[in-house]
């Protein structure tokens, strides 16, 4: 992958429960780490060939994370896109490509 692909800047969140003060669980997105991707939207085709059920609308690829899992989410200035599947390059540990629908 070369580095020149990955110019969006973008934050991993998970998603958290922790107890305040008063016992009372607060739920809510915690970042996880910041990374440089590419992020390319699906062509119809390829939306076409994912089912026609599908809203999986996003690419996002990225050098390899460690314990990046589907339910975490991406934030790209102002857009989030939750991941849907998350695939390890022909499992060699260098890019990762994070299939993702946008939340609108």
């Amino acid at each position: 992958m070369r580095s020149g692909n990955l110019k969006h800047k973008i934050i991993i969140q998970t998603y958290s429960e922790t107890q305040n003060g008063f016992g009372e669980v607060v739920k809510g997105w915690e970042d996880f780490k910041t990374a440089y991707a590419s992020i390319t939207p699906l062509s119809a085709k390829e939306y076409y060939k994912a089912g026609t059920n599908a809203e999986v609308s996003h690419k996002i690829e990225l050098r390899y994370i460690k314990d990046i899992k589907p339910k975490m989410r991406v934030v790209y200035d102002d857009r989030e896109f939750s991941i849907e599947s998350v695939l390890n390059i022909r499992e060699a540990n260098k890019t990762l490509q994070l299939i993702c629908t946008e939340v609108v």
